[in-house]
């Protein structure tokens, strides 16, 4: 590797630290808005996903995410400016990766024969641990 190439690598790592710095803080800062759970250190940020409010992509979440233009942690790990992450962190809120799953359940109705089938599945299996 040339001087050139290991001054610009060291470089992009930098900024990519500097980045995640910057996201970690705010994470710290705010915490998961519908448990009130705050991330203490830098390890335990990661716990912390970036919700966008409104519309969205595809499926069930297609009205979750409006405006989504980018995920955090691509901008934050391909060295995007730090005003490019604060504008896409403004389109949603913390939470922590419990209330995330549960932010995204979808509400669907279950189906009486499944149900029964799946009951007595597992009653099958039960009795036969017990022969």
């Amino acid at each position: 590797m040339t001087t050139t190439q290991t001054k610009r690598n060291e470089n992009a790592r930098r900024i990519r630290r500097a980045n995640e710095f910057f996201v970690n803080r705010i994470k710290m800062a705010n915490g998961c808005s519908r448990c009130g759970f705050t991330p203490k250190t830098e390890a335990e940020c990661p716990l912390l996903d970036l919700n966008h409010d409104g519309g969205g992509r595809i499926g069930a979440w297609a009205t979750k995410s409006v405006g989504k233009s980018a995920d955090v942690s691509r901008l934050v790990w391909s060295g995007a400016g730090l005003a490019r992450i604060w504008a896409e962190i403004q389109k949603g809120s913390w939470l922590c990766k419990n209330c995330h799953c549960l932010e995204h359940v979808e509400d669907s109705p279950l189906v009486e024969s499944t149900e029964i089938f799946a009951q007595q599945r597992a009653e099958r299996f039960w009795d036969s641990l017990e022969e």
